[in-house]
């Protein structure tokens, strides 16, 4: 297995950017005045800071990685149903977090 070739990577390369925008939506948010509303990674947030948050995204990018090539190689079908369900998992807190940000651009003074 450490020497096959990875399965999905424009699936992967599509999820890890997903992942980078997530946290540099969220720190913009923060930024602005508003709040996390993960609980655990306000949680984590609270204790650590942004380093609190870039621990939990790389943690769970690199489980949700490891998954993906464990069951892609047993079920491929499966393995890329679950990058699919990471992928568009990714997108609604980037898509939330650009939302405020735009909305907080667009705001009249």
């Amino acid at each position: 297995m450490l020497h096959a070739p990875i399965l999905y990577p424009k699936s992967y390369a599509v999820f890890l950017v997903l992942a980078a925008l997530d946290v540099i939506c969220t720190w913009f948010v923060l930024a602005m005045g508003g709040r996390e509303l993960n609980a655990v990674a306000d949680m984590l947030l609270q204790q650590w800071d942004i380093h609190g948050l870039l621990m939990l995204k790389v943690g769970v990018v690199a489980m949700v990685l490891m998954i993906a090539e464990f069951i892609g190689r047993r079920r491929p079908g499966a393995g890329e149903r679950l990058m699919f369900a990471a992928v568009a998992m990714n997108m609604f807190p980037v898509a939330v977090g650009a939302g405020q940000i735009i909305r907080f651009l667009t705001a009249a003074p």
